[in-house]
C-alpha cells in the first residue's frame, strides 16, 4: 500500500521525511549528554582521550557526616589550609589531551599518597562522550592534618630518649615541607631545621636541605634532582652534598665501650636514561660520579680508642642498571591503620659498579659493587602476602674484598579474620672484613624487644619474629585508631667483634603491645607501647622491658 497511488498514499513518504527532519533538528539543538564511562579496558581499547580534569580537595573533616559536624572539627577545617589544586595538578602524570590509560591514573594516585600530607586519593573516569571519544577524569583528594607537634618519649632497654618538634608537611597548602625539632638520644643532643619541595615552581624538580647542630658536631645535607618521577620517565639528573661531624660510639652488652670522632664529606652527581615502560617493565641505565671521604680521630674523652679506623677517600665514576615491574596492590590494615597502602609485588632489580682509582683522587684503587632485589607474591590469592628482599655491597681492593655486607629479609602476612593479621618475618645479615667504624648489633632497638638496645655485637646477625596483629574498630573522636599485638622474637649474633665480649648465642623474648595512630594526620606516625619479657636472659637483664617509641609501621 505504501506504493499504491490509488489509495492517496503517494504523499506519505514526504510527510515522514519531514517529521524525521524536524526531529533531527530538535535533537541537534540539545547536544547529547556524556554517558557514564564504560569499563577502563574498553576506554583504552577505544583510544579515548582526556577531555577535562576535575580536582576536588576535601578538608580534613567531613561536615556532611553528622559525627564530624561538630564545633571542634569545623574549627580544625577553618584553620587548616587545603592543598591547592595546582599542587595536585603538578604531581599528576597525565594532562588534558592525553590518551586515557588506567595504569597512569593508578600510578598518579600512588605518587600522591606517597606525599604523606594526603589522607586518601581516588582517581577515576567520571563521564564519557562517545561523539568525541573523550572522558573526564576526577581526582578526589582528602587532606590530612599536615601541621603536627611532635613529642617523643622513648624508653627502650633502660635508655630514655625524648624530643620536641614542629612539622608542617604541606606549608600553606603548597606541598612544601618545613620542620624544626630538638631531640636527645643515646648518641647525641641535636637541634634540626629541614626543608623539602617535591615540585619546585610546579616542575618535576625536587630540592631539600637539612641543617643540624649537635652536641658532638653538625650535619649539613643538600640535594636537588629531577628524578624518575614515574615508570615512563625518560631521564633523570641530580646531585647530593653532605658535610657531617659526629662522634661514633661502639657498644657491648648495651654499654658504650669505645668512641672516636668521625668526619664525613660526600658529593655525588648522577643521571639516568630509560626507554620508559615497555610491557609493564621499566629498564633504566644509571651513571654518576661520587666522592666519599671519611676521617677519624680520637675524642677528648677517649684519647686512645680500642680500635681507631683508618681514614678513607674514594672518588669513583659508576654505572648501574635498574629493572622495575609495574605490579602493585592497594591494601589496608597491613602495616598501617585506616589508610590505603600501596604494596609492590613486581620485581625491582638494581646493580651498579664503581671504579675508585688514585688518579681520580682516591687514597686506593678499589672496585665498588652493589646489588639489590625486591619481590612480592600473593600465594593462594588475596589475604596472603609474601615479600622478599636482598641486598649486597662490597669493595674489592688489591688484597681482597673489604666491607662486604649481605642482607636478606622475608616477611609473610596471612589474614586470619577481617581484624586479625599474622606476620612472620626472618632477616639475616652477614659481613666480611667489615670497616671498624661499623658494628653489627642486635637488641631492643632493632627487633629483639626483650633486651637492652645495642646488646649484642658480632659479625653476622639473624632475627626471627612472629606477631599476631589485632585491628580494632574503636575510633574515638574520629581522631585515633587503636590496635594491639602479641609477639615472639628470637635472634642471635655470631662471629667476633674485636672490641666486644663473645656472643651469648640464641636469645628469645615474648610480649604484647598497644598501637596508636591518627589517620587524620600526616602518615608515618604509629606509637608503639610494648611490654617484652626476655626468656633465657642472663640475670643482669631486667625481667620486663618497657618500649615506648614512634615508628612508621605497625
Amino acid at each position: 500500500m505504501w506504493l499504491s497511488p490509488r489509495h492517496g498514499l503517494r504523499r506519505a513518504p514526504a510527510a515522514l521525511l519531514w517529521l524525521i527532519a524536524v526531529r533531527a533538528f530538535a535533537q541537534g539543538a540539545e547536544p547529547a549528554r556524556p554517558d557514564s564511562p564504560p569499563p577502563q579496558a574498553e576506554l583504552e581499547r577505544r583510544g579515548a582521550t582526556i577531555r577535562a580534569i576535575d580536582i576536588v580537595v576535601d578538608n580534613v573533616f567531613d561536615p556532611s557526616n553528622p559525627e564530624e559536624d561538630k564545633k571542634l572539627y569545623r574549627w580544625a577545617n577553618n584553620v587548616h589550609v587545603r592543598t591547592r589544586n595546582d599542587v595536585i595538578e603538578s604531581a599528576l602524570l597525565f594532562q588534558v589531551g592525553d590518551r586515557y590509560e588506567g595504569r597512569v591514573l593508578d600510578e598518579s594516585a600512588r605518587s600522591l599518597r606517597a606525599r604523606g600530607f594526603i589522607a586518601d586519593v581516588q582517581i577515576h573516569a567520571r563521564s564519557y562522550d562517545a561523539t568525541t571519544n573523550t572522558v573526564e577524569v576526577e581526582v578526589h583528594i582528602r587532606d590530612a592534618w599536615s601541621l603536627s607537634f611532635n613529642g617523643k618519649l622513648s624508653h627502650s632497654g633502660g635508655e630514655t630518649e625524648w624530643g620536641l618538634g614542629l612539622q608542617e608537611s604541606n606549608f600553606l597548602g603548597r606541598g612544601k615541607g618545613l620542620s624544626v625539632s630538638y631531640k636527645s638520644t643515646i648518641d647525641r643532643d641535636e637541634a634540626l631545621l629541614s626543608y623539602n619541595d617535591d615540585n619546585v615552581f610546579k616542575s618535576r624538580v625536587r630540592v631539600g636541605a637539612v641543617l643540624a647542630n649537635a652536641s658532638d658536631g653538625h650535619r649539613h645535607d643538600f640535594y636537588g634532582e629531577r628524578p624518575f618521577y614515574s615508570l615512563d620517565t625518560r631521564w633523570m639528573a641530580g646531585g647530593t652534598f653532605r658535610d657531617e661531624q659526629r662522634v661514633d660510639t661502639m657498644y657491648d652488652l648495651g654499654e658504650p665501650i669505645d668512641e672516636f670522632r668521625h668526619g664525613v664529606d660526600y658529593i655525588s652527581i648522577q643521571g639516568g636514561v630509560s626507554r620508559g615502560i615497555v610491557d609493564k617493565r621499566t629498564s633504566r641505565w644509571l651513571f654518576g660520579l661520587a666522592s666519599e671521604e671519611d676521617r677519624f680521630e680520637p675524642t677528648p674523652d677517649k684519647p686512645q680508642p680500642l680500635l681507631l679506623p683508618a681514614d678513607r677517600k674514594l672518588v669513583y665514576p659508576w654505572v648501574g642498571w635498574q629493572l622495575v615491574r609495574d605490579d602493585f596492590r592497594e591494601m589496608t590494615e597491613l602495616n598501617d591503620m585506616g589508610r590505603t597502602e600501596d604494596v609492590a609485588l613486581g620485581i625491582n632489580l638494581y646493580a651498579s659498579i664503581g671504579f675508585a682509582e688514585k688518579r681520580f683522587g682516591s687514597d686506593r684503587d678499589a672496585t665498588l659493587l652493589r646489588a639489590s632485589v625486591q619481590r612480592g607474591w600473593e600465594p593462594g590469592g588475596p589475604g596472603k602476602l609474601f615479600q622478599f628482599g636482598a641486598s649486597t655491597s662490597t669493595r674489592h681492593e688489591n688484597d681482597g674484598f673489604k666491607d662486604s655486607i649481605t642482607q636478606f629479609d622475608a616477611r609473610y602476612y596471612r589474614r586470619n579474620l577481617d581484624n586479625r593479621l599474622l606476620t612472620v618475618s626472618l632477616s639475616a645479615l652477614a659481613t666480611h672484613e667489615l670497616d671498624p667504624d661499623t658494628q653489627v648489633l642486635l637488641g631492643g632497638d632493632n627487633g629483639l624487644r626483650g633486651y637492652p638496645i645495642r646488646y649484642q655485637a658480632g659479625e653476622d646477625r639473624v632475627l626471627f619474629s612472629v606477631e599476631e596483629r589485632f585491628y580494632t574498630e574503636w575510633y574515638p573522636w574520629r581522631l585515633l585508631r587503636f590496635g594491639y599485638a602479641a609477639f615472639f622474637d628470637a635472634g642471635r649474633v655470631s662471629g667476633r667483634d674485636p672490641r666486644a665480649s663473645p656472643p651469648l648465642g640464641m636469645l628469645y623474648d615474648a610480649g604484647f603491645g598497644l598501637r596508636l595512630t591518627s589517620p587524620r594526620a600526616s602518615r608515618g606516625q604509629i606509637v608503639h607501647v610494648d611490654l617484652a619479657f626476655p626468656i633465657n636472659a642472663p640475670p643482669s637483664i631486667d625481667k620486663v622491658q618497657l618500649i615506648v617509641e614512634t615508628k612508621g609501621t605497625f
